[in-house]
């Protein structure tokens, strides 16, 4: 129900935002109107949210405090707002001004209204911010590094408190209970497996029959619409009573789980490194368990294809581009969902690099991502291979709807991109978890498979991209602004070397 209600307050902050361009363009709107206009809104949609959390929760009796507290308090904003607007915002627009308002713009007349020099006070706070914004990115992501260290050896301790429990390895951490009968003993010991997001962390204990009794989950970085798939499929319960000699390979012996395969993987992988180390350590078995294989299937080859061509001048015409678009939109959205996101590129940062031989799909699309930007200074991802762009260019060119935003608008466009990029790094660096700032609504819209503020986000990207194209590339998405700021760098760097080229060579 709470996500429904998301998906609700994302339409009506769609057609709020549409009211406001609409009322713009009939009204010069001033500071008053817009602060007024946009508070009435915000108080509005938050005493919506609150009174179905509050019913949610079994107090209604907050729900309609919130209501009040809230509710009528915007609609009151609106109302006056608007009546300024129609009274006082209107009698400025005399015939002359509007007779010139219908008249085409020069380019002269948009270069005055739109393009202004920046002042020497803009540039000195616009040039502290970005220096304060990196520096704050430093500082969280050593915060976070240093910080990050979660005693595992307790959580096992304090889970089983009633049981003897001596220390005899310490990387990985393996734990012996009581003393060994027969040369047998029980053991519970501490895996880690790396998944798409981060790293899975297990508790595994494995008593002296050789077999595993309990895979406790001590920690995940994982996707959280990904988690939420294998808890439902109670997918620890396959470890159980299996031999620690067996292969542990998912579509092998192990069943992976539609939709979560690299959740799986990973999962399973934490639960394998820890099997095998036991059977050959401390129950002195031989390796008869067949090692892990690539994984190159169907998906790895549509992906490598995808990527290739996406060098390729032919896709830039029609109708090779719109055909393109519907693969990709098919095969890495729908079919695979590995749309990459902000979590990708700051996992990849703190050091959370899931193995080659079993994510290949992972290194195709990050790293020859990125590789592809510093080689060849092309960004072939956001504009080409993410599925969500080519739906939201597919849905411009259905509505055929041509809002194209002013230069100043994209210019404060790009500002906003920036500043949640930053917020949502900041999140990801103190926290040492890549999936809680990534709030790209790309598993929701290929899975339904969303958390929170994804069903609130979707609808605004969808709708949005209806009247503007790339409408969330533009203004909202992290991952292609971390890909926009690598791409700059990159060009700076050339320049730089050139010029001191240049300077040896003269």
């Amino acid at each position: 129900m709470m996500g429904l209600t998301w998906y609700v307050l994302g339409l009506l902050t769609t057609g709020s935002v549409i009211g406001l361009w609409i009322i713009s363009k009939k009204y010069t709107l001033n500071w008053m109107a817009w602060f007024g206009l946009s508070l009435g809104i915000v108080l509005i949609l938050f005493s919506i949210a609150w009174g179905v959390g509050a019913v949610l929760e079994g107090v209604p009796r907050a729900g309609s405090m919130g209501m009040l507290l809230f509710g009528l308090p915007g609609i009151v904003f609106l109302t006056t707002t608007f009546r300024y607007i129609t009274r006082r915002l209107a009698i400025r627009k005399t015939p002359e001004v509007r007779q010139k308002e219908r008249e085409p713009a020069t380019i002269s007349t948009v270069t005055l209204q739109n393009v202004r020099p920046a002042s020497p006070a803009n540039s000195g706070v616009w040039r502290i911010l970005r220096y304060g914004a990196y520096v704050s990115l430093i500082a969280a992501f050593i915060f976070g590094m240093t910080t990050d260290n979660k005693d595992y050896e307790s959580l096992i301790k304090a889970k089983y408190a009633d049981l003897e429990l001596k220390k005899i390895n310490d990387a990985p951490v393996v734990f012996q209970v009581g003393e060994k009968v027969d040369g047998k003993g029980e053991y519970i010991l501490i895996q880690e497996g790396q998944g798409y997001g981060g790293p899975f962390v297990f508790g595994i204990r494995i008593k002296d029959d050789a077999k595993i009794h309990e895979v406790i989950p001590l920690e995940d970085k994982e996707t959280p619409a990904f988690i939420k798939k294998i808890q439902e499929a109670n997918y620890r319960n396959q470890f159980l009573e299996r031999n620690v000699f067996n292969n542990f390979i998912v579509g092998d012996d192990i069943d992976g789980v539609s939709g979560a395969t690299v959740t799986t993987m990973a999962a399973t992988e934490a639960v394998r490194n820890g099997a095998h180390l036991v059977a050959v350590d401390y129950f002195k078995l031989k390796q008869t368990w067949a090692k892990t294989p690539w994984k190159f299937g169907l998906g790895e080859v549509l992906v490598l294809i995808i990527f290739f061509l996406a060098f390729s001048p032919l896709i830039n015409k029609a109708p090779f581009r719109y055909i393109y678009m519907a693969i990709s939109i098919g095969v890495i959205g729908f079919y695979l969902n590995a749309a990459i996101s902000i979590g990708s590129f700051s996992g990849l940062l703190m050091g959370y690099i899931p193995a080659v031989k079993t994510h290949l799909i992972w290194w195709v699309l990050v790293i020859g991502t990125i590789a592809a930007i510093i080689v060849t200074g092309k960004n072939v991802y956001c504009y080409k291979i993410c599925p969500f762009y080519g739906v939201q260019f597919l849905l411009n060119k259905i509505s055929g709807n041509r809002f194209n935003p002013s230069p100043a608008v994209l210019k404060k466009g790009s500002v906003v991109a920036n500043v949640l990029l930053w917020s949502s790094l900041m999140v990801i660096f103190l926290t040492q978890h890549p999936a809680t700032g990534a709030f790209e609504p790309f598993a929701m819209m290929f899975s339904l498979e969303g958390v929170g503020i994804q069903w609130y986000i979707l609808p605004l990207a969808i709708i949005g991209s209806f009247f503007m194209s790339s409408f969330w590339c533009r203004f909202f998405c992290p991952a292609g602004s971390a890909l926009s700021l690598l791409l700059k760098a990159r060009k700076k760097s050339v320049a730089f070397f050139m010029s001191k080229r240049k300077s040896l060579e003269s």
